[in-house]
């Protein structure tokens, strides 16, 4: 009895610096066996900050290190699934200042949506009216050079399906007012060379009965992607969607992109669609751009395609969309819209100066949100330059 009075307190003690030691050094030993952090919530990892910043850069420095922690992914997935055990919730993080808006909203029936889209609304950079001015100034610019430029706005999930939302969330009430003043001022400006994809995703909502985003994603599904290729096909020329035939293939079991955001992947099964254009063969797919663009080129026997050459510009949808969308083009670059930050505004400018057609999509949220690197100034400059001189 006596000596088991000794043993316990030195095993206590024993646990914790175990503990402690797997704390502090096992991310330096995961480093060294080859481990790295990596993106979890659809973002690339931040840059190492600026040292001649000063004391400014502490608080930068501290977010480049957490974000850089090997193995940060399996502690975030380890907390996640223990809150979800012990509170049925997804954790929160809360530092004491501005709000912590979520990164993912748990709404009903295994619904889950993009904290983004509540982030942009209640913290924006511009006001609606600017976003809107800019996306004329670049509408400006790319027709005074002679070519066409058609936009569009990929909605959000909450735009769409809003019906399975949980009836209270953080941020809720501005998300909403903000979309609202959005959608009725770009109904307003009723801007040329729009396409107006929320329209006619509600429409094929409502007919179907089924829905046109994925359960457990941010983007739409497959359909909707064929949708968004038939409208900006006609958009470009009418009449460019015949010889085209979209057809069930199947299901199969699909993890969305929602779910690692929490710690907790979630999958769904998915139906399947299968896009058939008439003898329209790739002939060619240029890669060199790659990760910020790529390129293709078909040809055809039968269906027609649009002949001008084309660069589409988006963010996620378009390129989840792309083998939806590149059937209906002989020669299609398809680009980033955050290039301008990725690798300078002059490589974008250089795209669309090789075009004769420019096509621009940006989801909901930015527009919302007020901001977006294809219209800052320094790439609606870099823009105007290059087609000024292509002139």
């Amino acid at each position: 009895m006596e000596n088991t009075g000794v043993r316990r307190p030195r095993a206590r003690r024993a646990a914790a610096v175990l503990a402690a030691g797997l704390l502090f050094f096992g991310p330096v030993v995961a480093f060294a066996t080859g481990e790295r952090a990596v993106e979890l919530e659809n973002r690339k990892l931040p840059d190492f900050p600026d040292l001649t910043e000063g004391w400014a850069v502490i608080p930068k420095l501290e977010s480049w290190a957490n974000a850089h922690l090997p193995l940060r992914q399996h502690a975030v997935s380890g907390n996640a699934a223990l809150s979800h055990l012990l509170f049925e919730q997804p954790p929160t993080y809360h530092s004491g200042g501005p709000p912590t808006y979520p990164r993912v909203i748990e709404g009903r029936d295994g619904w889950l949506y993009f904290g983004d889209d509540v982030a942009e609304g209640c913290r924006p950079k511009w006001s609606i009216d600017e976003t809107l001015d800019r996306v004329h100034r670049l509408a400006r610019i790319v027709r005074q050079s002679g070519r066409k430029f058609v936009f569009t706005v990929a909605p959000d999930k909450t735009t769409i399906h809003p019906e399975r939302l949980p009836e209270r969330f953080l941020g809720k009430g501005c998300m909403e007012r903000r979309k609202r003043e959005f959608w009725a001022a770009l109904e307003r400006a009723d801007p040329e060379g729009y396409v107006d994809l929320r329209s006619a995703l509600l429409t094929m909502r409502n007919e179907t009965g089924k829905p046109v985003y994925w359960r457990t994603d941010s983007h739409w599904n497959d359909r909707s992607a064929a949708l968004y290729g038939t409208l900006l096909a006609e958009a470009v020329q009418p009449g460019l969607t015949e010889g085209t035939t979209l057809t069930r293939a199947g299901s199969q079991a699909r993890t969305g992109d929602l779910g690692p955001l929490m710690g907790v992947p979630r999958e769904e099964i998915i139906e399947l669609w299968s896009l058939k254009r008439d003898g329209v063969r790739q002939v060619s797919r240029d890669d060199s751009g790659t990760p910020l663009w790529f390129g293709v080129s078909n040809t055809s026997r039968k269906a027609p395609l649009f002949k001008p050459k084309t660069v589409l510009i988006g963010d996620s949808f378009t390129r989840n969309s792309a083998p939806w969308v590149t059937p209906y083009f002989a020669d299609l670059t398809v680009m980033r819209s955050d290039a301008p930050a990725r690798a300078g505004t002059g490589q974008v400018a250089e795209r669309i100066a090789a075009s004769d057609v420019v096509i621009f999509e940006m989801v909901e949220r930015y527009f919302v949100g007020g901001h977006g690197e294809m219209l800052d100034d320094a790439t609606l400059l870099a823009v105007e330059q290059a087609l000024r001189e292509d002139t």
